[in-house]
């Protein structure tokens, strides 16, 4: 899944002024902070995807996996940890309008 678009190389971070490092730094979390509309929906659409394969793996929704592992029927494995991590990630990245990105990004630590 790939989160940011813009990068910027360490060594090249390195042979700047601090007002470019400081510039550099401060468009890259402006960029994950505010990300446009087109790379928040490739963002779902891959999550989407991923949670599908998980769905299909062990025949069953998203919500009854949840409630298998609430009731102690499944186990909380390394792959149902991801599977929960992956539909904590799509209900971020679909955040209420009336929402700050700031404000979700509080959410996720």
């Amino acid at each position: 899944m790939a989160i940011l678009t813009k990068g910027i190389k360490l060594s090249q971070l390195a042979a700047t002024s601090p007002e470019q490092k400081a510039s550099e730094i401060d468009s890259l979390i402006n960029a994950a902070l505010n990300p446009d509309k087109q790379h928040l929906e490739q963002q779902c659409n891959e999550v989407d995807a991923r949670i599908k394969e998980f769905e299909c793996r062990y025949e069953m929704s998203s919500d009854a996996m949840k409630q298998q592992l609430s009731q102690g029927l499944i186990k909380e494995t390394a792959e149902i940890c991801s599977w929960l991590l992956l539909l904590k990630v799509k209900n971020n990245l679909k955040m209420r309008p009336d929402e700050t990105p700031t404000q979700s990004l509080s959410k996720l630590l």
